[in-house]
This record gives C-alpha cells, structure tokens and sequence, in this order.
C-alpha cells in the first residue's frame, strides 16, 4: 500500500500520435510522417532509442507502488499483477465478485494489413479465494482471440468486443473456461489499428448496451437474424438489445471510454476530449431533416491545449524523442484520454462521489475532475491545479481503463509498456529503433480506497439471491450493486419481481433507487403507467428526467401521461424540460405545440434546448410560429435565435407562399429591429440550401420577385431591413452580436447596394470576426465583382492569415469567383503557394473545363515538389541564422496566434505548439513550410458539392442521417442538409495552406523557431 499527494485523469487505450479533433493548421498539420531522406531522421530515432536503452527497465510491482504520488486521503493497492495478469486492457466483475480480465497481448498488431494477425488476445477469469483483497487464482476463461478490448457480463457469460464480432462466451460446465464461444454480431470494421476499433460494450440504464467505435464504421449483421438488413456506418457510437441483437447508431465518436453516471447520462471520450457528454441522439434529430443540426455530444471538460496534465515522469513519448516523425508533442495536456470513469462506489471520500477520472497513458498518471451542471449538460475541471489525483514517475506505467467494484473500490487497469504508441504512426525505417514488445508479459490491476477504508471480506453471490434480494440491493450506496441487481433481474424475467419493484418506487427514500425500479419494470416488461406517473411527479430532478423517458414511447396512447408531461414544461430544473421538448416530437396532439413554443421562449438561448424543441416540432413549422409569435414576446436574444433556426427550416423546406407569409411576420414595423436580421437570414439561408436564386439575383430576392401584393410588400419590407442593416453594420457602438447579424444578412442582399458597405468593414481597424463575417457574406453575393473585391491587391497584403484562410475558402466555395482568384494569382497579387496543394488539386481537376485549364496553367511550376525544394533553400540559410526568442515571440503573435497557442498564449482553433521545442530546428522549420506531407488517418479533409453551386472544403466535424457538419480552415462549421449534397469525398491532405514563408522575412522565421524552442509547459528551456 501506498499513502500519497497527486491527482490525474483516465488514458486512452493507445495514444494516436497528434490526432486533434480539427487540426487545421497555421503551422502544423496534424501529424507529418517525413520522407527520410531527411538529414536528422535517424538521428532522433537513434536518441530516442539510446533514451531507453539508458532508461530504468521495468520496475517489479512493488517498486512500481513507491513510484506513485497520489492525492492525500487515499490509498493505491495490488490486486494483481503478473504473471497472473498480462498485457491487460478491460475489465469486469460478475455477480459472484470474479474479475473478467480482456488482454490484448497480441498488440501492437502488424503495420502489413496482408500478414496473418497474432491470435493472443486472452480473456482471463480471476479470484480471490481468501479474500485479502489480492487476487490469486486464474483460470483462461477464452484464448486464440486477436486484439479483444472489452467486455461486459451478462447471463452467466461475457459480452466481448473482438472487431470484427462482438462475441458472446459462456461458461456451462463450471471449469471456468468458455465452451459457448459465439459472434452474436459482427462486420465492425478492422481496416484500422486495433487502436482504433470498436470497444467498451457497457449496458446502460435503459437495458441497452452501448459500445463506442474510435474512428471506424462498419457493416454490421446479426448472425441469428439473417433476414436484417446490415447496418452501415462510417464513424458513429451504436447500441444493441442484448436480448434481441437488434442493432442501431446512437450519438457519439468515442474512442477508449464510456461511462454513466447514477441516472443513466452517457460519457465518452476521446484521445484529446477527456469528457463528453452524450446530450442528444440522432434518432430525435431525424424528425426535422430540415433543422441545421448534426451535433449529439457536449464538450464537458476543456479539450486540446486547454486540457492540462501535470506529469511528474520524465516526457518520454513518441513525438517528444522522435521529433522529426510527430509534429505535436502535445506534452503537459491530454494526448492518450480513456476509459473516462465517472465513479459511483462507496470506498472512496464521500465528498469525491462522482468524480470523474480519467486514464492518461502516454503521461503515466490518471486525473479527478469534478463535474457541475451546465444548462441541460455539464461542465468539468481537474479537481485540483498543478497536481495529479496519481501520477507515477515510471513511464513504464500505462493506465488505459478504470472501474468501481463491489468493493465500492476504484480499480486501474495498467497495460505496463515501455512504449505504448502504434507503430502504425510511425514511418517504416524509424520503427526498428523503438522495441514496441517491451512490456510483453506485464500487467497490473490498482485498487484506489480512501485512506480509512476497511475490507469487507465477507463473500457473496448474487446469482443465487432472491428476486427480494435483489430489489433491496437497489438501494445499495454503490452503483456496482445497483446495476448488478437490474441486470439479473432482467436477465431472469421473473415476474415475482414486479411486486417488489413497485414498493421500491412508490416508497424507498433513494432517488437512484426508484430509477432503477422503473427501469427494471420496463426490462420486464411490467411498467404501467401509474407507475411512470409517480416517476414524473417525483421530488428528484433525476428520478422525473427519466420518467419523461419511460413516457415518451407510451404518450401516443396515454393522454394521461400526456396531460402530465406537459405539466412538466414549467418544471424547475433546466435536465427535465429538456426531455419533455424532446419527448414532445413523439405526439401530434396541438397542445404539444403550444408548449413547446413556451419551452422556446423561456430557453430557446441554450443551443440544446433549442434544438430539442425545433427537432420536435417535425412538419408543424407554421403552427409552431404562430404559437410562438401569439404569446408576449421572448428577449431579443432568444427571439433572434428561435426566429433564425425556424427561418432556415422554412426556407429549406416550406413553400414559397408560406416562407413570404414569414418574411412578412419577421418584418412587421411593430417588432424589434434587434432580432429581425438574423430571422430574415435564416430564412434566406434555407432558400439557398433548396438552390433558390438565379443569376445575379440572391434567394431572398428571387422568393419576392412576384407580383402579387403580397410579394411587392415583402420586397419593400426586406429592402428597408437591409437599408439599416447596412447602417447598423459600419456602426461600431452597436452590440458587435447584432452587427454580426446584419453583416450576415447583407450578403443575401445585391452588391450593387450592399457590397461597398461589406467592403468598408474588410478594412484592418475591424475587429478580424467582423472581418472575417464580411468576407463570407461577400462570397455569397452572387456577383463576379464581389470576387474581385475579395482579392484586391491592397486588402490582400492586410489580411492576416485568419482573414486570408477565409478569403480562400469563400472564393474556393462559389464558381463565379474563382475567375478572380485566378486572375490574382496570374498577376501576382496572389501567391499560388498560399493555396495549399489541396486547393491546388480542386482547381486542376474542377468540373468546369475552361476553370481546369486556366489552374493548370498557373499552377505547372507550382506542383512539382515545390514545398521541399523551398524547404531545402531555406534550411541551408535558417539553421546558421541566429534567432532572437524575444522577436519571435512577436512574429507568433502576429502571425501564428490567431489560430495556435503556445504555452497558454494565441487561441484554440489549430494545434497547440507548447513543447514543440523538444524537436530540432530543421523539424520546426519543416513543419512550418511543408505542411501538406502526410495527415493522421480521420482528419483529411473532405470536399463536398452541394445541389446550390457551391464546393465546400473542410474537416467532417458530424454527421447524423440528415446531414453533416463541415468545419472550414478558419474552425467555422457550416451544417448541411444531405439532401443538399451533390458529392464528397476525402481529400487525403491537410486544411493547412503554405507559403508562409511569403509572410516572414527569414530573421524572422529563425526568431520564431528560437521563440518556440525557447520553453515549453513547465519552464523547460531548449537551446
């Protein structure tokens, strides 16, 4: 045992290298893999190997103990180690308290997707037979399995996610070892490292089980039920009826870890998101195709180069010592995030229940959040600053997955490897410097308790207990017992239970009790409504949050349990009138609709909740604006923000005589100009997306370009909201929220009257968001002139690169304005470097052959190698220029903070660079000039066609069924309809453009490299 002082959060299952969700880069693409003909390559690989020769080895279990620093008021524990356990990854314990252990001892699998995969994988089952907490007996439970990373127990037997199958072992004899060995499902795809594939089956509250799929899709059949049809996906979380198979996607791309807290919410994760918040499933969605939304998840903790880790090991991963393969250190955040675990046990601090904690094997420590209600989702950060919850300094340690036992215990799964990264992510010749099997044959298993905890050594098994047994341990103060008792009485469907059940919620004092009831009745088949009426008329917040759950299938045949739900609209707790706007889509009864209008106005500001209420509204659209519009009026911003989304659901989808019958509502005199802009937007942003607007006419003109009266009024109506719109626009006492608005608006309107004004705000005094705003509603302007503008040469060398990109994307979006593109290049006004290779290959190979031929011309010198050619002339004159760190650290503030950061300074929207000093100048200056070489499987970029005219360039944010959500090179996301898309596909190269070079004198680039080398998280200095 260990007494102790640190705190960190749960790793991933491998560490994917740089893999930032949306690395867009200014400086680096998310992760380069140089050509090593490069002078410094196999030097790094051979001082990083040197590192680990030189390195202390593995250390023996307890030794390893004495390593660890952990927060004071616990205290860490051996519960296994080898040879009893090797390579472990997953775990779980039975009703009878026996540990499953999953162990991928075949990993890393070969790099060669031709060579035959080792069949190593083991399930092992452990005791402890006399019960001093350290388990002594192993019996292989399943063996010849490939990478198996996961399980779940279930009737007798396991649960165990082995892509390309789940499968399905039973013991069925009693000697502990598998004799049902069977694929219940299968066709998850493998075409990825067993790093990335499908994992974590956990069941959920609602008797589900759930499973997250890292970066891969699949093809996925029921072997049973061959009459199915395959589910087919790409990249999305799924869920399956453990007794049926039937099989469907849910909301969610997470990786290594998932977990629910005590009323059923779901978390995943991901290598550089510790914690989501699964908030809304696609299913909800899909009743609106019309609605401008894709997103199911919440950001719950911060993310990227926000989501700090305080290390206390020497940095020892891949892309610190091999510098010149990895272009993001990432060291000092989160890079390896998994088996994210929101803690329910009894063993811990009381004042710790709920905690979340989180794996970080690539830094060797696990970190404690604390979680805090955010609107209808969450909100976490690290319990404390500067210091971990355990933190180790072996870097041999290697946690990859936690989980609460009946002990009420925090348990650790250590995978103990010397290098945990897949050599996939490493070049070819640079993998025979790193021994990736170091670490084979070890494993270990913490037990995390709070300091004064006490063993209980008493055996149990829950197997043989009575169903009124099982309906007390309901109320057990740990959730291990709880969802225990649910998962055996509904894997018995013994319907002496339901009297038992009912007590528990008509009369227990614990809420998480009563939910457990209710959903237990539901998997036996046995709740009635009165039952689900007490549950929403329940005193707990969470025990009526999933009452309106259970109601919402049943409301279409229980007006009871209508009348009651829409009782609940007023409710006091921000969680419940969510579920109710979403449960409100399942019933076309009218009062539904009026109050879901009064959910609108009183949280129609909160994303969520607004988009709960638009996904219900489903083909009620006009009935919804009217109920809306016949109620006092919601504030500015709420009005504005409804009024927007609906706008765009009726332009999308609505005829033209109701969408004029809108412009009309939105326009009245008698309404606040204060939200008029974004409504009228919107409405002109669905037009577009259906391709209304011909020729140099905008949609909004084309939807009132009739004749009839009411066209006319419209059109006068829509010319005086653009007229002060423009004034609005260009005055800078104004709300910058409302001038956003009505730039927007403008670019639905014609240059003739709208340009010059757009073109005012391009001017450098702006703020680069109003710039930026101006700039887009430019490009939308349906005018070659408005192009033109875009590139005048004299705005052009005073757009930063943030103003840049997005004059790029803009202009590369819309045919009409490529013509000034290319005619800026041709002239010079415009570098043909600063398109990127990937613009590049969109010109020369566009569907308009006169466009092809033009781009093939400017760019014949351009696309031959030309970025290593400039990197090699700069090399030989940057690598002897002495740089000052001191200039430099301006050079990054002018030209790479708008979109980097970098030892807590720039923003967000690219990679952050904080310890990209650990890699040699050249690297650095490699990264800066080459940025299109090779990018981190996930996060090519995709180029989409839509139905509009429009060819759209970005990173795949989401997608859901209706549509999808791109994110362009300057982090803006852009929503679009399926139905809307003519075609996408990857790209294979990077967002980022080059030519940066073009932008720096060369003092100056050696003045930023020496300002990066200079420090990195932690006050190290590089020379």
């Amino acid at each position: 045992m260990l007494n102790g002082a640190s705190s960190e959060d749960p790793p991933h299952l491998v560490r994917l290298g740089s893999a930032v969700r949306g690395g867009a880069s200014l400086l680096v693409t998310v992760v380069l893999a140089f050509s090593w003909h490069l002078s410094f390559s196999w030097r790094d690989a051979a001082v990083y190997a040197a590192r680990q020769r030189t390195a202390a080895g593995p250390l023996d279990p307890q030794e390893a103990l004495a390593s660890f620093e952990l927060e004071p008021g616990y205290r860490i524990e051996l519960a296994a180690a080898e040879p009893l356990v090797v390579d472990p990854v997953a775990m779980a314990f039975d009703e009878r308290g026996r540990m499953y252990v999953v162990e991928s001892r075949g990993y890393p699998n070969p790099v060669d997707p031709e060579e035959e995969l080792p069949r190593e994988g083991v399930i092992a089952l452990l005791e402890d037979t006399n019960g001093d907490g350290r388990y002594n007996k192993r019996t292989n439970f399943a063996e010849g399995l490939t990478y198996p990373n996961g399980i779940m127990v279930w009737n007798g037997g396991v649960f165990a996610s082995c892509a390309p199958d789940l499968l399905y072992l039973k013991d069925t004899n009693g000697d502990g070892r598998a004799d049902i060995h069977k694929a219940v499902l299968t066709g998850f795809s493998v075409d990825k490292t067993a790093a990335t594939r499908f994992s974590h089956p956990t069941l959920g509250m609602d008797n589900w089980v759930y499973l997250t799929h890292g970066l891969v899709g699949g093809s996925v059949t029921a072997p049973d039920y061959p009459e199915r049809a395959a589910v087919e996906f790409t990249r999305s979380d799924s869920r399956f009826d453990p007794f049926t198979f039937d099989f469907e996607l849910t909301g969610g791309q997470g990786q290594y870890g998932l977990t629910l807290d005590d009323f059923g919410r779901r978390f995943i994760c991901d290598n550089r998101h510790p914690v989501w918040h699964v908030a809304m499933e696609p299913r909800y969605l899909r009743r609106n195709p019309h609605l401008p939304f894709s997103e199911t998840v919440h950001e719950v903790s911060k993310v990227g180069t926000e989501a700090v880790v305080w290390p206390i090991s020497a940095d020892r991963t891949t892309a610190s010592f091999l510098a010149d393969l990895l272009s993001e250190p990432h060291a000092g955040t989160f890079t390896a995030a998994s088996g994210v675990h929101i803690h329910r046990g009894d063993a811990l601090p009381r004042e710790h229940r709920g905690s979340i904690f989180i794996c970080e094997s690539a830094q060797n420590l696990v970190q404690r959040q604390v979680r805090s209600p955010d609107g209808v989702t969450f909100a976490s950060r690290p319990a404390r600053e500067g210091v971990e919850f355990l933190a180790s300094r072996d870097s041999w340690f290697s946690p990859v997955f936690a989980a609460n036992g009946p002990d009420g215990a925090l348990y650790i799964v250590d995978m103990y490897r010397n290098f945990i990264d897949h050599p996939q992510f490493i070049p070819e010749p640079g993998r025979s410097e790193l021994d990736f099997e170091a670490g084979k044959g070890y494993g270990r298993i913490y037990r995390i308790v709070a300091a004064e905890w006490k063993r209980e050594s008493k055996p149990f098994d829950l197997a043989h207990a009575s169903v009124e047994e099982l309906c007390r341990a309901l109320e057990h103060p740990n959730a291990w017992w709880r969802e225990t008792a649910q998962r055996l009485l509904v894997e018995r469907q013994d319907r002496a239970a339901v009297p038992y059940l009912r007590q528990v919620v008509t009369k227990r004092p614990s809420a998480v009790a009563r939910v457990h009831a209710l959903w237990t009745l539901e998997g036996l088949q046995r709740l009635e409504t009165k039952e689900v009426v007490q549950g929403l008329q329940d005193q707990d917040a969470g025990v009526r949050e999933n009452a309106v759950r259970l109601a919402e299938s049943r409301l279409g045949r229980s007006t009871e349990l209508l009348s009651h739900l829409l009782t609940l609209a007023e409710d006091s707790d921000d969680g419940v009138r969510f579920r109710v706007a979403l449960a409100l889509g399942e019933t076309e009864d009218p009062r539904a609709t009026e109050v879901l209008a009064d959910l609108a106005r009183r949280d129609g500001d909160h994303l969520w909740a607004r988009m709960a209420v638009l996904s219900s509204i489903g083909n009620r659209a006009s009935e919804f604006l009217r109920a809306f519009a016949a109620s006092p009026p919601a504030s500015p911003a709420i009005t504005a923000a409804v009024m927007q989304d609906l706008g765009q659901i009726f332009g999308a989808g609505q005829s033209p005589e109701r969408c004029v019958d809108l412009i009309l509502h939105i326009t009245d005199p008698a309404n606040d100009f204060v939200w008029q802009p974004a409504a009228v937007a919107g409405v002109a942003e669905g037009l577009r997306t259906r391709g209304l607007g011909q020729g140099n006419r905008s949609p909004l003109t084309t939807l009132v370009s009739g004749s009839t009266p009411k066209a006319r009024e419209a059109r006068a109506r829509i010319e005086a909201v653009l007229q002060r719109a423009a004034t609005v626009a260009l005055d800078e006492r104004q709300p910058p929220e409302l001038r956003l608005a009505t730039i927007e608006l403008l670019g639905y309107g014609a240059y003739a009257s709208d340009g010059k004004t757009l073109e005012r705000l391009l001017e450098p005094q702006h703020p680069p968001e109003i710039q930026m705003a101006a700039v887009r509603s430019l490009g939308r302007l349906n005018d070659s002139a408005a192009g033109r503008a875009l590139v005048e040469p004299s705005r052009w060398r005073t757009y930063t690169p943030q103003v840049r990109e997005t004059v790029l994307s803009v202009l590369m979006a819309e045919t009409n304005h490529l013509p000034a593109l290319l005619g800026a290049i041709e002239q010079g006004d415009v570098a043909p470097t600063a398109l990127g290779r990937l613009r590049r290959t969109q010109l020369v190979k566009h569907r308009d052959a006169s466009i092809q031929q033009r781009a093939i011309k400017v760019f014949a010198n351009t696309e031959s190698g030309d970025r290593m050619q400039v990197y090699q002339q700069y090399k030989e004159k940057i690598t002897d220029l002495a740089g000052h760190a001191s200039k430099g650290e301006q050079v990054f503030a002018t030209r790479c903070a708008a979109c980097h950061t970098f030892d807590g300074t720039g923003r967000g929207l690219a990679p952050d660079l904080s310890g990209i000093g650990n890699q040699p100048r050249e690297a650095i200056l490699l990264h800066t000039l080459v940025p299109d070489y090779e990018i981190t499987p996930g996060y090519d970029a995709y180029t989409l066609e839509t139905q509009d005219g429009r060819a759209l360039l970005g990173l795949l944010e989401s997608e859901t069924e209706t549509s999808i959500t791109l994110r362009d090179p300057t982090d803006r996301q852009e929503t679009i309809p399926r139905r809307n898309i003519v075609s996408m596909s990857a790209s294979g190269n990077s967002l980022m453009p080059s030519g940066l070079e073009e932008l720096m004198t060369e003092q100056e680039l050696a003045d930023l490299i020496a300002f990066l080398k200079r420090r990195t998280r932690g006050g190290d200095t590089h020379r």
